[in-house]
This record gives structure tokens, sequence and C-alpha cells, in this order.
């Protein structure tokens, strides 16, 4: 049976673009999805296996670890990119409702997931098995508006350099920090201009610069711990 891969969040933007990446270069694919929509199709007709699962509910997890379990033997890689994102609210009830989810969505769940599918990851037929964490610049420069939310990231990417610690030698674990790749359908065309005009490279990244960092870092046998941001330079900004 073919290694497979997981993609976590793999029902829109950059998940998808990495299900279909991954799978027209051959690989087994399976992907996390949240909620159903549109773009599932195209993921379901280049032969993906799709598992539904609410990263805020533990039961849900469960039964999203079990079906792994069930699909497949081994995995050649694990992409941790489930993500909710917004501006912090004001109420302060409302701020810890996100905080919650945000640990659970972006921490949690990856750290359950990632313990209990270790076992397929180590009998991986290739040399090496991968975790990647998908992050954000954020993490590492937070931004006061996004405070909970930058907390949550800033976690995953701690837990990312533990596992590439404990995991090794078969496990590599890498995090990838996105900048301003996608923007979001509530960003204002002020707004836009003013994060581009902040970037170096000026412009809207896409996704295919996160598939290109995704496929290096499974390709190379020699990097572990390593935070990677793809951003067009902003975190210099």
């Amino acid at each position: 049976m073919q290694d497979a891969f997981l993609i976590t969040g793999a029902g829109r933007r950059i998940g998808h673009a990495l299900a279909l990446h991954l799978r027209a270069q051959g690989h087994a694919v399976i992907g996390h999805y949240h909620q159903d929509n549109p773009e599932l199709a195209a993921l379901r007709a280049a032969g993906i296996t799709l598992i539904q699962a609410d990263f805020t509910d533990d039961a849900s997890v469960c039964a999203l670890i079990e079906k792994v379990q069930n699909e497949t033997r081994s995995l050649r890689a694990v992409i941790h990119n489930a993500s909710a994102f917004s501006l912090t609210a004001d109420q302060l009830d409302d701020a810890l409702t996100q905080a919650d989810q945000f640990y659970r969505v972006h921490v949690r769940s990856p750290y359950q997931i990632t313990r209990a599918l270790t076992a397929l990851l180590q009998v991986c037929t290739a040399p090496h098995a991968d975790i990647v964490h998908i992050t954000d610049i954020y993490a590492d420069r937070p931004n006061p508006r996004f405070d909970v939310y930058c907390a949550s990231k800033a976690a995953a990417q701690n837990l990312a350099l533990s596992f590439a610690q404990s995991l090794a030698p078969k496990v590599k674990v890498n995090v990838i920090q996105p900048g301003p790749i996608l923007f979001k359908e509530w960003h204002s065309e002020a707004m836009k201009a003013q994060v581009l005009s902040e970037t170096p490279l000026g412009v809207e990244g896409g996704v295919e610069p996160i598939c290109l960092a995704v496929s290096a870092l499974l390709a190379n046998p020699y990097q572990t711990g390593a935070v990677i941001a793809v951003d067009g330079g902003r975190r210099l900004a």
C-alpha cells in the first residue's frame, strides 16, 4: 500500500492547493475538511480521500484519527494546515471564546493527531517521514489586533519544534510561515494596498509558493526544526 499524505484544512485555500499539488505528483492524499463546500468536488474528482472533522470537538478529532488509521497503513507526511483566523473580539468573553477555538484548532488537535498517528509515520517506506506546520509570520511578529490568533500560532510553532526533537531521526518536522498569500474576503482594497505597501516584493503571493516550499521540505533529507517564511519579505517591514 502506498504511503499517504494527510493534509488538514484541505477544503479550501492553501490546503486545497496542497492536496491537488501532491495528488498531481501521484501521491495518495487524505484531506481533512471542516465544512462542506463546492471546492471539495475538485478534490474528489482528483481521487483524494476526504474526511470531515470539527477540530473544536474532541470526539470529531478522534473519529478523524480512526478513519485515517483505517484508510492507510503508513503516512509519508502530515501537513497541519487547518486554521481559524479573525480579528480579536472587543468584548472579553467573546475574545476568550476565540482563544479557546484558536488553541484547539492550531495546537490541541494537531498535537492529538501527531501523537495518535506517529506510529504510521514511523513505518513510512521512505527514509524519512515529514510533519509540516503551517503557522504565520505573526507567530514571531504579533499584531495586537489579532493577539489571541497570533499567540495560538506561536504555540503551534513551538509545538512543531518540540516534535522536531522528539520524533527524530525518522520524522522531520518543519514550519512554514505564510505572509500575504491569499487575502480574505473581508479585506478591503485599502487594507490590501496597505499590506502590499509593507511587502518588499509588493504582490499577493498566491498558493504556488507554499506548494513549492512544502515540496522543498519533503525533498530535503537534512532539514528539521526549520522555520521558513514565505511572505514576500513582509516580516521585514
